[in-house]
């Protein structure tokens, strides 16, 4: 039995993780103005959407999920002829449709599969679950990653994968660190982020204060008030490190930055960190925010998603 994984645009792993665990990536829609872009996680493509859009506030932008039945004939087209199994893990459903349509679009695939199977010769049944992963970026990628994780050193029953994934869901935490706080204030809210008020926004940009946004179960709070962005970044990357030390986590983090992670990687903290991590024999992966989370966050953003165990 051949079990395959799907993560969405909005999910962030290095595009080398992606590649060499054969994950399937369930592309998002962008549009800036009358202009449509389809974000499929590449890296080279997500910075030039960085540099000629995103970073353009006269722009109307904003993130959409693919249509019901583009998500359907994926599946049917490819998922059906190359799995036996197919986990789909999605952005929170409370910020976006992509679970909802990826769900619907499941009833079409349990209705058409058989008939697309037969005719390559394929034998057995195929079966599709969606999950709801309750969270944003890197707190999707450390959800892929042991799911990945498992059904490579482990090769559980599908059901049982699924549920333990369900299970690592309730976990599941991203801190989110904005650079620019007029895409919090401006687009964020489009995709439920309530968490930036006027009076916040203004302290913000007058002082330089930067919120430290937590995300879990599909709920998102201000966890803390940094001034400047460097230091708001050491914060969570001490809050991950505290986390691991004390054995509260799952051994690997998921981290996406809003631009080149080159600039990450030169800072100290995270130099700190990854050291400290390698010799917790913790995973690391560092890569390039999604677009389709940056439309809403904006450039320059830090995130970093792990599992509380």
């Amino acid at each position: 039995m051949k079990i395959g994984v799907v993560i969405d645009a909005s999910c962030d792993l290095p595009r080398s993780y992606i590649d060499k665990h054969d994950l399937v990536v369930l592309p998002g829609l962008l549009e800036f103005g009358d202009k449509e872009i389809v974000d499929a996680r590449d890296a080279a493509g997500t910075l030039s959407v960085y540099r000629r859009f995103i970073a353009d506030k006269s722009l109307e932008s904003r993130s959409r999920a693919l249509d019901v039945e583009k998500i359907r004939d994926l599946f049917l087209d490819d998922l059906v002829l190359r799995y036996d199994r197919v986990l789909v893990i999605c952005v929170s459903a409370n910020r976006g449709r992509v679970f909802e349509h990826a769900t619907e679009a499941s009833y079409g695939v349990v209705q058409g599969y058989r008939e697309r199977r037969e005719a390559a010769g394929l034998a057995g049944q195929f079966a599709l679950r969606v999950l709801d992963s309750g969270n944003v970026g890197p707190g999707e990628g450390v959800l892929a990653h042991e799911a990945v994780r498992m059904i490579e050193e482990d090769a559980p029953p599908f059901e049982k994968l699924r549920r333990a994934v369900k299970d690592m869901v309730r976990g599941s935490v991203c801190l989110t660190v904005p650079n620019d706080l007029w895409y919090l204030h401006h687009r964020a809210r489009t995709k439920g982020e309530n968490s930036m008020s006027i009076g916040a926004y203004r302290l913000g940009r007058m002082f330089d204060i930067k919120p430290v946004l937590e995300m879990r179960q599909g709920e998102s709070r201000v966890a803390a008030r940094v001034r400047g962005f460097d230091r708001a970044v050491s914060l969570v990357l001490q809050e991950a490190r505290d986390r691991l030390a004390r054995g509260h986590m799952r051994p690997v983090v998921a981290m996406s930055f809003g631009g080149d992670p080159r600039l990450i990687r030169e800072m100290h903290a995270y130099q700190e960190f990854e050291a400290f991590a390698a010799m917790h024999r913790c995973q690391v992966h560092l890569s390039v925010m999604s677009a389709t989370m940056a439309v809403n966050i904006g450039p320059g953003a830090f995130a970093l998603g792990y599992i509380e165990d």
